[in-house]
């Protein structure tokens, strides 16, 4: 009684289509505005070293710095450390 055949034809569903994009797409685009101004603020990139960002190779932690660091981690103990600190020292003094 309602209907003049089997329903809407080819452009009803066209125009049907193109009214939803006409609603819904405005909606979506206020949501992924407000979710990007008002969500989560973007975690920072780690910035690289001073001397990557002049095309440098980041400098090398020389053998105290190694062993300092091997020594808070507690790889060795301070025996070893004290140590290896005294060797390097005469070698240097070479």
């Amino acid at each position: 009684m309602w209907w003049w055949g089997d329903g809407p034809d080819g452009w009803g569903w066209i125009w049907m289509g193109l009214m939803m994009a006409i609603v819904w797409l405005p909606l979506l685009l206020i949501l992924v505005w407000a979710l990007r101004q008002f969500g989560a603020p973007a975690q920072p990139s780690a910035s690289p070293p001073s001397g990557a960002a002049a095309g440098q190779a980041p400098p090398t932690p020389d053998a105290r710095e190694i062993a300092r660091e091997a020594y808070a981690r507690g790889d060795m103990d301070r025996e070893r450390y004290l140590q290896v600190i005294e060797d390097l020292d005469r070698t240097e003094a070479r």
